[in-house]
């Protein structure tokens, strides 16, 4: 029997943190027998919360790309405006 071996989470911490640091978010696909999505989580820094997450879906993906990165755009014009002053 071939296995295959596939990455599915791809974690994200700043430099010395742990992997269950509230600075840490997770990325990792998803499957609820209703084809993949991707999920993106991040747990609180409350021993009792719950992680929070969004799940994006491939179609969804481009429309959320484009509106977070005009986002990103806008906070970078505002900061280049506001440290000119």
């Amino acid at each position: 029997m071939n296995y295959h071996t596939r990455v599915t989470r791809l974690t994200i911490s700043p430099p010395g943190e742990p992997i269950f640091s509230d600075q840490t978010i997770h990325i990792e696909i998803e499957d609820e027998a209703t084809g993949e999505y991707v999920k993106i989580s991040q747990q609180c820094d409350h021993r009792d919360a719950q992680e929070q997450s969004v799940c994006i879906n491939p179609d969804e993906w481009p429309a959320v790309k484009d509106a977070v990165e005009s986002l990103l755009m806008t906070i970078a014009e505002w900061n280049a405006t506001t440290k000119t002053k």
